[in-house]
């Protein structure tokens, strides 16, 4: 009321608050308290750690590895194959080309299609209403995660794109951890990362990293 009922001044106020601005890291005074008595953190003693939907972890992928079409507007894609003989029917598309590798916003869903990867996490039906989505933790996001062809493109991906960028793999294995965490990897990580790429390769490395928490939850 005092600044004239302008939404600007109250976000600016909300934004500048150290509740909005906390991190979701657990401090030694709250930790035990909070996770007892506020475990959704619903009281804001720290951020609540957020994974990300569907439609945000695919783009976050496309992002990350430098696949993101960020062309706006025009026609949608598909993530599935329609035929028709007497019935409709919608296959999930066993590979994913460059035509698919825009916004999820982009994509046009049909209501008896089945879409991976957005449906293993908690895509809501599109043949009913849905206020409020699901957040479910199941076995098949993992294998999802790990297995399916859009991931392995992915990581195959990174992995060219690293290393043409440079043939050391200290710089490699920085790149990747820039690319996908904006930040450099601890010692540990460094040499944790050195004895995979070592052991299996640098597709192996890109496609673990992809798999981390730290890239599919905001904290």
């Amino acid at each position: 009321i005092r600044n004239g009922w302008r939404l600007k001044d109250l976000h600016r106020e909300i934004m500048s608050s150290r509740a909005y601005q906390q991190s979701s890291t657990a401090n030694d005074e709250n930790s035990a308290l909070g996770t007892k008595l506020d475990k959704t953190s619903r009281s804001l003693w720290r951020f609540p750690p957020r994974r990300l939907s569907a439609e945000e972890i695919r783009d976050t992928i496309l992002k990350t590895t430098g696949n993101l079409d960020t062309r706006m507007g025009g026609p949608g894609f598909r993530l599935y194959k329609f035929t028709q003989n007497n019935v409709c029917t919608y296959f999930p598309l066993e590979t994913h080309g460059p035509e698919t590798f825009r916004r999820a916003v982009y994509h046009q869903n049909a209501r008896a299609s089945v879409v991976d990867v957005l449906n293993d996490f908690d895509l809501p039906d599109t043949s009913f209403a849905a206020p409020k989505r699901a957040n479910t933790t199941s076995p098949m996001q993992a294998l999802t995660m790990l297995n399916h062809s859009f991931v392995q493109d992915m990581a195959s991906s990174l992995s060219v794109g690293v290393s043409r960028e440079s043939s050391s793999m200290a710089a490699q294995i920085e790149s990747v951890f820039a690319k996908l965490f904006q930040r450099k990897p601890s010692e540990a990580e460094k040499s944790h990362a050195s004895a995979l790429i070592q052991t299996h390769g640098l597709k192996a490395f890109c496609r673990a990293m992809l798999n981390s928490n730290e890239l599919i939850f905001v904290e």
